[in-house]
């Protein structure tokens, strides 16, 4: 009896071990959007743009996405005063096809909305940086899109 009480108990440890690293396997690693942020306006001068955190408006208005299809986003945006097109969009999805669909469709918004008002901002809409990683997609716009692409991958890697 003592043999079976034993090698039951090894057993049931042996399946919840195993259990345990099954379910570490599908979880997507964490990023934070505040120290991404942090690392692209740390490394890169916005200060011309004076960026400010949007909420959910900009995510409708300007995005089209349904916040049903993310788990998490963080949208940064120019101060529309300011006249430039500068952006950090970071989005964790659900399912990443129609997004990234969706942030095709803003850049190339934006550079129908820029064409005539300020065609200097069209080469930074040009060289915008679209970055994905697991179920995470990053959009920036900056002053020196290739030093964001640099930080971003650092970023999250």
């Amino acid at each position: 009896m003592k043999k079976m009480k034993r090698f039951l108990a090894a057993t049931l440890a042996a399946v919840t071990l195993a259990i345990s690293f099954a379910g570490c396997g599908n979880k997507s690693e964490y990023i934070s959007f505040d120290e991404v942020y942090s690392s692209l306006t740390g490394g890169i001068d916005f200060s011309a743009s004076k960026m400010q955190k949007q909420g959910e408006a900009a995510l409708n208005n300007y995005y089209y996405i349904d916040p049903t299809t993310l788990e998490n986003y963080a949208i940064y945006m120019a101060d529309y005063a300011t006249g430039n097109a500068d952006e950090i969009a970071m989005f964790q999805v659900k399912e990443s096809d129609q997004v990234k669909s969706l942030i095709n469709d803003r850049i190339k918004d934006l550079k129908v909305r820029y064409e005539d008002y300020k065609p200097e901002e069209i080469t930074k809409l040009d060289s915008a940086v679209v970055e994905e990683k697991g179920n995470y997609i990053f959009v920036v716009i900056s002053p020196d899109n290739e030093k964001a692409k640099e930080i971003l991958k650092e970023a999250i890697k």
